[in-house]
């Protein structure tokens, strides 16, 4: 029996690659890509650069513009890399949150 469980295990690890269907190039066009089947075309927006480190930013609002506006994908920066407010003379810039605001997996 525990043969038979081991090889149950070793079937689904084997076979749960193939299952999935991840983001392919369309094969009549590499210009667009294909997911579950059907062509997509990959459209989204990169204005957020702070909402990880920055608790002033509304992720849910930014979450539901992408939805609302079509968008299918967004882009995440993640590491040590912020600026101090006022740098680069950006008004409200995500990635530059008020010392307060700002959230690190670190002691600064």
């Amino acid at each position: 029996m525990r043969d038979l469980l081991f090889i149950f295990y070793l079937l689904i690890f084997y076979m749960l690659p193939s299952a999935a269907q991840p983001l392919r190039l369309l094969p009549q066009n590499p210009h667009y890509f294909e997911y579950h089947g059907k062509p997509i075309i990959i459209v989204g927006s990169g204005e957020h650069y702070g909402a990880l480190m920055n608790l002033d930013f509304d992720y849910t609002k930014y979450l539901q513009s992408i939805k609302q506006d079509g968008l299918n994908t967004t882009r995440l920066f993640m590491g040590a890399y912020y600026e101090k407010p006022g740098a680069f003379g950006i008004e409200k810039n995500t990635l530059a949150p008020k010392e307060s605001k700002l959230l690190l997996p670190w002691q600064k």
